[in-house]
């Protein structure tokens, strides 16, 4: 066993530890407040667990302990989009504005967010559920039950339910863990390479890809999944020649532009590789060029850096507004590289849909069918520098390129083969909602690459991870953040329980 894979191991032993103190544990409340946290940080801190059965169970117990009058009655042809966030960038929240846009107009689609706090709601969100006569839905419940109980009535009303919820959010399973609630779940694996809660009131299990599986079937014992993929734009986006939109960025149009777009842990060096690394040896080979990164903050070391060790060259922008800006540098790219190690397929389509060509890097978490089929995904590094060179020289090579991954992405997500699919996930999807028990099913907890990739990547190197006292840390900010808001009396929970001595 690698170090890598030991430090996965000694979280994997923290975590059950934290699991048997959850066992030992009289109160409901309590053990509860301990489950989220220990949600929270196999979701973060990977354990080799893609899913849990005691936790799946206590929250399955907990919700049937919540007794509600439920009404009978449900408007037909009515979804609810559940989210415990909805975010102005990145492709969680895009996938639920396309999914409402495409749905036929006969349907109503409306959005819950369990727990929006201060984050902005995307113009584009509130217009599609507009337009679909939905309704914008933003729980104000402090505490779980609240939230739950909350959820499950308004969710009654609805014909189907679909989850997008955070991976380590507990609302669902709390709320939909009754045998009283009858509406059917469509659970959206948005995140099928990490630890997440829900698969006990799952009754279709939706998926981004085919690679999904790959997890699914061995790691949650789940093996009827749907690959419904993600949907595209149903409008032809207007293209802009390279030069007026370099001009528009004042940019130098007597360089070619590559960007790269992603949330800045996408990034993260692994392994002692950087996604930085590549760019500087792609400078050396490409000395016309000019990168911008759209998303991390270039007040960050690792971009501050990049920047002066490229003179200049390469610039990390922070976050772009997608409807204001954020296709301007599409437009005006002349390559959009993949974010790496983990990539970001919806970013992807947006360069595709200005007719930019893309290429994506082979990482360790897989990549969306469209792409790893065709010749824009790159297996090792010289292959990524050699077709960086093509498409920045050769026009057939950058045509072709764009029209084969178009075609490919026209197969699995335009608007009417997305729209079909879609239609036979509803077909498939049982009528009455159920909640299964998982207690007696066994965890596949082997550690493999996507584990060890997502360790890095959520926690910044594994340096860090090889002391007890980052898993303390993380009781206190999880125990002061769910349950007291105060330290003092955080500090007094944990000595009450000996925490501190798991």
């Amino acid at each position: 066993m690698n170090k890598e894979e030991k430090i996965i191991q000694k979280q994997q032993i923290y975590f059950e530890k934290l699991l048997n103190k959850i066992d030992k544990t009289k109160n409901i409340e309590e053990k509860i407040n301990l489950a989220i946290i220990a949600s929270d940080y196999a979701t973060y801190n990977h354990t080799g667990y893609y899913y849990s059965t005691k936790l799946e169970k206590l929250f399955i117990d907990y919700a049937k302990s919540i007794k509600d009058e439920l009404k009978n009655n449900y408007k037909p042809n009515t979804f609810l989009h559940v989210l415990t966030k909805a975010f102005t960038g990145g492709g969680h929240t895009r996938v639920v504005e396309k999914w409402i846009e495409q749905s036929p107009n006969n349907q109503t689609h409306s959005v819950i967010c369990i727990n929006q706090e201060k984050n902005q709601i995307p113009e584009k969100l509130k217009n599609a559920i507009k337009e679909k006569n939905g309704e914008l839905i933003l729980l104000n419940k402090d505490n779980l039950k609240d939230r739950a109980i909350e959820l499950r009535k308004i969710a009654s009303e609805y014909e189907y339910v679909i989850l997008h919820t955070h991976m380590e959010d507990p609302t669902a399973l709390v709320a939909f863990g009754s045998e009283d609630f009858k509406r059917p779940i469509i659970f959206y694996n948005h995140a099928d390479h990490m630890f997440w809660l829900g698969k006990s009131v799952t009754d279709k299990l939706a998926t981004l890809r085919e690679h999904a599986d790959t997890l699914t079937i061995p790691k949650r014992n789940i093996k009827d999944s749907f690959m419904l993929g993600v949907p595209i734009e149903s409008k032809t986006r207007e293209i802009v020649d390279k030069k007026i939109a370099k001009e528009k960025l004042k940019l130098d149009t007597n360089k070619k532009l590559i960007v790269s777009a992603g949330n800045p842990h996408k990034y993260t060096p692994m392994c002692g590789k950087s996604f930085v690394d590549y760019l500087l040896n792609i400078i050396k080979e490409n000395d016309n060029i000019q990168i911008i990164i759209i998303g991390p903050n270039p007040k960050e070391k690792l971009w501050k850096l990049a920047y002066k060790k490229s003179n200049g060259i390469i610039k990390a922008i922070g976050q772009v507004d997608y409807n204001n800006g954020y296709f301007d540098y599409m437009n005006a790219a002349d390559l959009v590289i993949d974010s790496w190690p983990m990539g970001g397929g919806t970013v992807m389509i947006d360069a595709l849909s200005c007719n930019t060509p893309v290429l994506a890097f082979k990482n360790p978490i897989g990549q969306f069918d469209y792409l790893a089929k065709s010749q824009a995904y790159c297996k090792t590094e010289d292959e990524l520098y050699q077709k960086i060179k093509l498409v920045l020289n050769n026009e057939n090579f950058c045509n072709n390129l764009v029209n084969e991954v178009k075609t490919n992405l026209k197969q699995d997500h335009s608007v009417e083969n997305w729209g079909k699919k879609l239609e036979k996930l509803i077909e498939i999807t049982p009528k009455t909602h159920t909640v299964k028990d998982v207690s007696q099913e066994k965890e596949n907890k082997e550690i493999d690459e996507a584990a060890i990739c997502l360790n890095y990547i959520y926690n910044k190197g594994f340096k860090k991870n090889n002391k007890l006292k980052v898993f303390k840390y993380h009781m206190l900010y999880y125990i002061n953040k769910f349950i007291f808001n105060n330290k003092k009396e955080t500090y007094r929970y944990l000595k009450k329980y000996h925490m501190f001595n798991i």
